[in-house]
């Protein structure tokens, strides 16, 4: 009566050591799906230092760019308070001529004007050179802008990644739980039927042969829970593997996203900038404008 009952305890080890095969694949596999999605953020943060690298250039570029336009405003109010006063001896020299005066005005105030002329046309010069600076950093900046586009964009992909292995891993962890509880169950089935054999043993006279099968049943429980708390204990390490990558994986990612904050920063910064630049350039386009119609 008593044989049949341990005789299906060993049927449900099998099952338990497939699942074990099967999720210690799927955290391998798990493993290198993580390993790939870090080695991909560990080269967008090395592409997001360099960009940050190349805004601050960007930056400082364009700050020198503003400072030369400040000096050609200056140089242009000069220039203006220049005109002014040749304005003034054109009047002067307008009035009736002194008969006494032996220097011709009109020499010295043609030679003055020739300097003006050519001071004009430097200023112009630089003028322009400030503006074809000006529409490089543009170019340069409209770059950076999609860089940190397509950076963003790479960020959502790996943000889908991450949940995607965090998905993954709660799978993992459950799988590891039902492992746990059909060992748990093995190993309850297997002290049954050590104690089952125990009593027969102890109730059994000493010419009675001891109970074989019930014996071999025991010896294969036993077998069936040692292999399936070896294949657990791998499980385990590699679950514990698994989710120390996820926590890099996640402390990565939280960086590059810091760093994809201050980058946008700067970028921000960097076009306020260059729209007071471009302010200050009409504004001087315009002045020279005015001074080519004196």
């Amino acid at each position: 009566m008593s044989s049949p009952s341990p005789s299906g305890s060993p049927s449900r080890s099998p099952p338990t050591g497939a699942d074990a095969d099967e999720l210690r694949r799927l955290n391998t596999l798990l493993r290198g799906r993580l390993a790939h999605a870090s080695a991909e953020l560990q080269r967008a943060t090395s592409s997001h230092n360099a960009t940050a690298d190349e805004q601050h250039r960007l930056s400082r570029t364009l700050l020198r760019q503003t400072h030369e336009l400040r000096v050609l405003e200056g140089l242009y109010r000069e220039r203006q308070q220049e005109i002014g006063r040749l304005r003034a001896e054109i009047a002067a020299f307008q009035e009736p001529e002194n008969p006494d005066t032996v220097v011709d005005p009109h020499v010295c105030l043609e030679s003055r004007l020739r300097q003006q002329d050519a001071d004009f046309r430097n200023l112009e010069a630089r003028f322009d050179q400030a503006v074809f600076e000006r529409d490089v950093l543009q170019d340069q900046s409209d770059h950076l802008a999609e860089e940190m586009r397509l950076a963003g964009d790479e960020i959502e992909q790996h943000q889908e990644d991450r949940n995607d292995l965090d998905r993954a891993r709660e799978n993992a962890e459950h799988e590891l739980l039902l492992t746990e509880t059909s060992l748990a169950r093995a190993t309850e089935a297997l002290q049954q039927a050590e104690s089952r054999v125990t009593e027969l043993e102890a109730s059994a006279s000493e010419a009675a042969p001891t109970p074989n099968h019930l014996t071999q049943e025991r010896d294969d429980a036993q077998a069936a829970a040692a292999h399936a708390g070896d294949q657990m204990g791998a499980m385990k390490e590699d679950l514990q593997a698994f989710q120390r990558l996820y926590h890099e994986s996640s402390a990565d990612l939280n960086r590059l996203r810091a760093v994809h904050a201050a980058i946008t920063d700067d970028l921000i910064q960097t076009i306020q900038d260059r729209d007071t630049a471009r302010a200050d350039v009409d504004r001087l386009r315009g002045d020279l404008s005015d001074l080519r119609t004196f």
